[in-house]
């Protein structure tokens, strides 16, 4: 069973993915995928430099994520461009590693699930939700950013509301992550049991 697992920015995906695969679960991770596709001498990353030039790379010639984030912030056509180059080789490598794997239920964590319409490569979805205070405070803080840098970021996403109408394309479960991690690991548990089981 293929299962898609998505949120907005620092809402706690991957800790989400992480329990999963603790318990058994196959977890793949597109932002991990997505590194893969920019390595130096990849395909992915000639073609970020021959758009925006050299100014993307670090000193050892792999790419400079923080520079290419101020490039995709900078305007939509960016963010467009940096996308259609990069989403066909992530999810070529999507379906790859689904089709590698030899477990029955495959997590995979992929943040913009809903903005790229990718609702029909999967079974099921879960969500994973959290305030708009928790999640500036968490972006924030993890991206060591200022507060209009973490809102704009959070503003290329969709929103919540947005999100919870993947009902209409799939089943789906929401998981709230605004408490303690022993109630995280809890919800997640019983989640997870409940899926094993269908």
């Amino acid at each position: 069973m293929k299962i898609a697992l998505t949120g907005g920015i620092a809402c706690g995906k991957s800790n989400v993915a992480e329990l999963f695969e603790n318990l058994g679960a196959e977890v793949i991770s597109l932002d991990e995928l997505s590194r893969q596709v920019v390595v130096p001498g990849s395909a992915g990353l000639s073609e970020l430099v021959d758009h925006f030039g050299d100014s993307i790379l670090e000193a050892d010639k792999s790419l400079d994520r923080k520079v290419l984030r101020e490039i995709l912030l900078d305007n939509k056509a960016n963010q467009q461009l940096i996308e259609d180059i990069l989403h066909p080789k992530i999810l070529e490598k999507m379906q790859m590693a689904i089709k590698n794997s030899k477990k029955s239920l495959i997590i995979v964590e992929i943040p913009l699930l809903v903005e790229k319409n990718l609702a029909y490569l999967f079974d099921r979805a879960i969500i994973i939700d959290c305030n708009e205070q928790n999640q500036l405070k968490r972006l924030i803080k993890r991206e060591n950013i200022d507060k209009n840098s973490a809102k704009s970021l959070i503003s290329t996403q969709t929103s919540a509301e947005n999100r919870l109408k993947l009902a209409d394309q799939l089943p789906i479960d929401v998981i709230e992550n605004n408490s303690e991690i022993f109630e995280m690991k809890q919800k997640v548990r019983n989640l997870y049991q409940k899926l094993v089981n269908l």
